[in-house]
């Protein structure tokens, strides 16, 4: 499938230094909204586009601005130079039979990249969470990854393994993925939280939080939520409104 797969990069480069955050397409479509805040808020330029048969196709206009005369499409890479920071955005769920494949490649080209490390961000049934009454999000990161002592610093609860199997219910191919990074010697974290489907918009908002208390992403001394900028395609995230003629 590689050979079918078209990697157009409009910034090439190392990429030394940078952590790459990549969403997992999952319930609630939290990482996807997290991403979404991050590249407006960040005001991250794009650097690349992908063509697999491992991806649906989608295509519509720029989410980011609407003045914009390009096309967006299900999978873009942008960077925020000031950050040190990679996103890869997914807006549509990737093929299973070729899911693998893809991910592997993602990985080698950006390890060709010298991409520090790797943030897997997603989400799980909420009825999955079997303690209730603890903070909603969980990680999983593997020994290398070099911001593990903040992260239990933190005090993140970490995922329970289920039969010695790293499973998140709903959660997309985080897990494939973290799989990849650890056959690769890739550090990589994944950070979820337990959620239901319908207006994820806080959980987005609670999930750049957690991050921005491991990356120094905003000025602390300003309150993050005035921070943060909601991309102009959230204003159609639930279609239009009723057509007045109806009433």
């Amino acid at each position: 499938m590689s050979e079918t797969n078209i990697w157009k990069f409009i910034e090439d480069g190392d990429l030394s230094g940078y952590t790459f955050i990549v969403t997992s397409v999952a319930v609630g479509n939290v990482g996807q909204l997290a991403c979404d805040l991050l590249i407006s808020s960040l005001d991250m330029v794009k650097i690349a586009s992908v063509y697999s048969p491992a991806l649906i196709p989608v295509v519509g206009y720029d989410p980011y601005d609407l003045k914009s005369s390009k096309l967006s499409t299900c999978c873009e890479i942008y960077k925020c130079a000031s950050k040190n920071l990679v996103v890869l955005q997914l807006r549509a769920p990737i093929v299973y039979k070729y899911a693998r494949e893809f991910l592997e490649e993602v990985v080698k080209k950006f390890t060709e990249r010298n991409i520090k490390d790797i943030i897997i961000l997603s989400s799980s049934f909420a009825h999955e969470n079997r303690h209730i009454s603890t903070s909603p999000f969980r990680f999983v990161a593997s020994n290398s990854f070099s911001l593990l002592s903040k992260v239990k610093s933190l005090d993140w609860m970490e995922h329970e393994k289920r039969d010695k199997e790293l499973k998140i219910y709903g959660g997309g191919f985080a897990t494939l993925l973290y799989e990849i990074c650890e056959e690769n010697s890739l550090p990589c974290l994944i950070l979820f939280k337990y959620c239901s489907e319908g207006n994820n918009i806080p959980d987005a908002y609670e999930m750049v939080s957690h991050l921005a208390s491991l990356l120094p992403l905003f000025p602390e001394s300003s309150d993050l939520t005035a921070q943060l900028i909601e991309p102009v395609s959230w204003k159609f995230l639930f279609g239009s409104p009723p057509p007045q003629d109806i009433y």
